[in-house]
């Protein structure tokens, strides 16, 4: 075991390697296409999290903005595309050369103001009129933390029921016997489990060959607590509400699916899936799964892995002739339906986020672009490249009818709703998020909810009141 002795030098030394090697990683790319610049312009370096599509979607808008903008005030922004953007930011940041822009996860917001490596973009947004009123109140929520805003949005999303309408009408005859109407999706979570229960499908042996819904196949576990009125963390007191008894719910809720199928069953059926999202293989596209929770940007993905799901009656280019452009569709789109009576329209909503991080040479600048992306017209172009919804309070009529998704606007609703939800604002949230994951699976396989959200508060409770610690010991020292 390595002393803490030891520790004390072993600590410099890796930061040190760290810190050089994303020296070199700024230098390496500040050299890329330094032919492009004009002379006498400010270079913006931004780095984004995206690849494929999404990043060259985004290289669309970064062009925009400096033949335009960028021009005209002789700005030049400079992009850059990579993976683990989280760490090679706070890694540059300590190392003294950060980028000035970060294209990163909402999860990051809170953590990243907490330990002072990004700025506040109060004034710089309120000089441009961006505001609480400009923003949807669940995105302007999400970008700030504890009264300050650290953030604006590139694109947002917001987390609905995705359902199968071909299989929803070829178990008509299941449905209608167990009450339930094929040509409506559920709209109590009551109604949600007896469909699910009618599209599960085993065969001879046992084995699952179709789900009506599984929690585990979810990318929003942590967040079904959302549903049935819980709240996960209380910012104003800094507390930890895992065991609270709607959290218990949303856990009783999970268990009931390995109750009904078997804890086994289910984990056999999601390990056959594999990682197979963006493949023709996804469960959803394939019909192995009839019901989910997914973003608008799923239409791009159907129209790209099985188009046919998409053109039912005619190819998407000639869908305008239809009264419906949603009867074309072999899928549709719905709230997921809540725990709680008469508590409607309920929605997740995460977005990727621009920061600047501490110790941009050229913050002024920067905000320039971020600015610019939150431009109504510049924010409708790249949330309809993307297949998402718009952030803004306000959006066009032209956004709503010819966005690739055409249930787009039951998403900018429920992103409207009170009753829209971002990020938890807690600097700690990847960690809650991978531990209530970690918690899922082991009421999957038979642990008890009590028991294991017991066990997720006590450990989250400590690691937040050592966070806690030590941020209060940087602050008295003046670290920033």
């Amino acid at each position: 075991m390595v002393s803490t002795v030891a520790m004390k030098f072993i600590k410099p030394v890796i930061f040190a390697m760290l810190a050089v090697i994303a020296g070199i990683f700024l230098i390496l790319g500040s050299r890329q296409n330094t032919s492009d610049v004009p002379p006498g312009f400010t270079v913006v370096e931004y780095w984004e999290k995206w690849v494929g599509n999404e990043a060259t979607q985004m290289r669309i808008i970064v062009d925009d903005f400096n033949r335009t903008v960028g021009h005209d005030k002789k700005i030049y922004v400079r992009y850059l595309s990579m993976t683990d953007i989280d760490q090679k930011t706070l890694i540059s940041i300590a190392a003294g050369v950060p980028p000035d822009i970060t294209g990163t996860w909402d999860t990051q917001i809170a953590q990243f103001a907490a330990i002072g490596a990004v700025e506040r973009l109060d004034d710089l947004a309120k000089a441009r009129g961006i505001t609480k009123d400009y923003y949807l109140p669940v995105y302007w929520d999400g970008c700030s933390y504890e009264g300050h805003l650290y953030a604006l949005i590139s694109t947002p999303g917001v987390v609905a029921l995705l359902y199968n309408k071909q299989i929803f009408a070829d178990c008509a005859p299941q449905l209608r016997a167990a009450g339930l109407d094929p040509d409506q999706p559920p709209r109590t979570l009551d109604e949600f489990d007896r469909y699910a229960a009618v599209f599960d499908l085993k065969d001879k042996d046992g084995r699952l060959q179709r789900a009506g819904y599984l929690p585990l196949q979810s990318w929003y576990i942590p967040q079904l607590g959302l549903w049935f009125g819980a709240d996960i963390f209380d910012a104003e007191n800094h507390r930890m509400m895992l065991d609270s008894p709607a959290m218990l719910n949303t856990f009783e809720w999970i268990k009931s699916f390995s109750t009904r199928i078997g804890g086994q069953t289910l984990l056999n059926f999601q390990n056959a899936m594999g990682n197979t999202f963006d493949s023709p293989q996804n469960p959803f596209l394939a019909g192995k799964l009839v019901m989910q929770q997914q973003g608008p940007w799923m239409a791009n993905y159907i129209a790209h892995l099985k188009p046919s799901f998409s053109q039912l009656l005619m190819p998407t280019s000639e869908e305008w002739k239809l009264k419906d452009r949603a009867s074309n569709y072999g899928w549709g789109v719905a709230p997921f339906p809540s725990a709680v009576p008469d508590m409607e329209n309920v929605s997740y909503d995460p977005f990727d986020a621009l920061m600047i991080p501490a110790g941009a040479k050229h913050k002024n600048e920067a905000f320039e672009f971020l600015a610019y992306v939150n431009q109504q017209d510049v924010a409708e172009k790249i949330c309809t490249l993307h297949c998402k919804n718009c952030q803004l309070r306000h959006v066009s009529e032209e956004f709503l009818t010819h966005h690739p998704n055409p249930y787009i606007a039951i998403y900018q609703q429920l992103a409207a709703s009170p009753n829209a939800h971002c990020v938890p604002v807690c600097a700690i949230w990847p960690e809650i998020y991978k531990e209530l994951l970690d918690s899922a699976q082991a009421v999957t396989l038979g642990e008890e909810p009590a028991v294991a959200l017991k066990l997720a508060q006590q450990r989250m409770a400590e690691r937040y009141d050592r966070f806690i610690t030590l941020e209060r010991r940087r602050e008295q020292l003046g670290i920033n």
